[in-house]
């Protein structure tokens, strides 16, 4: 067996509601993933065990070298969609590609230090009810807050609680 080099980013574009941001987004911060875990130990038990409670919130940013003003007017709006497309590349192969869809409100917009000569960036902070992620067209997460989905690997963990309580 051989070994094989790491797939990396090779290269990205953001678009906002279906407008791309080609040479003005400068990086992406994908949401952690993160689930809720609190410690359980009961009678017979010898040590804790973490029970899974659910998911922790999911938050997203992104630095633009544009001060657009359809931008600026989001915060605050609901349901606004963001895509991520990225180029995954490992060394002497193909690149592959990776799109990632989110939804949510942009809760935070901080502008940048204003000095002449420099380049003005500005933090876009949002706050998702949606994530979904796929690389080469093969679906491996998503989150669906609103409709309660949580398909990871093909599996949707969320199925029989939503038939239990009748969704």
């Amino acid at each position: 067996m051989t070994a094989a080099l790491p797939r990396q980013l090779k290269a990205f574009n953001l678009y906002f509601d279906g407008d791309s941001y080609a040479g003005r987004c400068d990086s992406i911060t994908l949401p952690a993933i993160t689930l809720l875990m609190e410690e359980h130990r009961a009678g017979g038990m010898d040590a804790p065990k973490k029970l899974e409670l659910g998911m922790e919130a999911m938050t997203a940013s992104i630095i633009l070298s544009d001060y657009d003003p359809r931008i600026i007017s989001l915060i605050g709006v609901d349901n606004v969609p963001l895509t991520a497309r990225g180029a995954l590349q490992a060394q002497g192969k193909n690149a592959e590609a990776v799109v990632v869809n989110m939804r949510g409100m942009l809760a935070v917009t901080e502008f940048s230090e204003w000095k002449p000569g420099t380049k003005s960036t500005k933090t876009l902070t949002y706050e998702l009810d949606y994530f979904r992620y796929r690389q080469a067209d093969v679906e491996y997460m998503e989150i669906d807050i609103i409709n309660m989905v949580r398909r990871i690997g093909g599996v949707d963990q969320l199925a029989t609680q939503r038939n239990a309580i009748g969704l």
